[in-house]
């Protein structure tokens, strides 16, 4: 079991630092079902707010997808071949827009199941909080083949979630004047991303 999670650090005379720049994003892990946890590496600086999904490639790689504080608007990521242990240096996801934002990423299904490697993500894609959308993957997140905005109006954290019957679930905040006003829940199909 792996937990992706965040924290702020301390500078190197053990004084605690502020400031958004300050981020770093880990993971929790455990090799025996939950009976005892291990923390994972570090990725610092300026990353925070982690999602996560094990890739689909046969060694158990995992990919950390996160809120980035480098200025450019986009997600970043970084990769994870011994079970969250360490992780590789973060790069920009050109193709993932954010505000600086929180977002959510799961894993929807595996090549073997009949719907095949598919994994989904949800934000405000924009570079302010606004335009709640849904992308699809159809390789463990390294590309993104299709995309629904669910509102286009202001908009900012979201959850995802899959059902058994094959919809999925996106929570996430609108409203009208600012993102902030309410929490809508949206079920949807695969149908509605191709």
């Amino acid at each position: 079991m792996v937990i992706p999670a965040n924290h702020s650090y301390d500078d190197p005379n053990g004084n605690v630092r502020g400031g958004p720049f300050e981020y770093g994003a880990h993971v929790i892990f455990s090799d025996d079902h939950g009976a005892t946890w291990e923390l994972g590496g570090s990725i610092k600086p300026k990353m925070n707010e982690s999602q996560l999904i094990e890739m689909a490639d046969g060694y158990g790689t995992l990919l950390m997808n996160m809120r980035s504080y480098f200025g450019k608007n986009r997600r970043a990521l970084s990769v994870s071949r011994d079970g969250g242990v360490t992780w590789s240096d973060p790069v920009e996801a050109s193709a993932l827009i954010e505000p600086v934002c929180q977002a959510a990423f799961i894993r929807y299904s595996w090549p073997e199941d009949r719907t095949g490697d598919l994994a989904l993500f949800s934000n405000p894609a924009s570079t302010k909080r606004e335009n709640m959308t849904i992308k699809l993957s159809r390789d463990s997140g390294r590309t993104w083949a299709a995309s629904k905005v669910l509102y286009t109006g202001p908009s900012a954290y979201s959850a995802l979630a899959a059902l058994p019957n094959g919809e999925f679930l996106c929570l996430y905040e609108k409203g009208e004047e600012n993102a902030y006003e309410k929490l809508v829940l949206a079920r949807l199909s695969l149908d509605n991303l191709r």
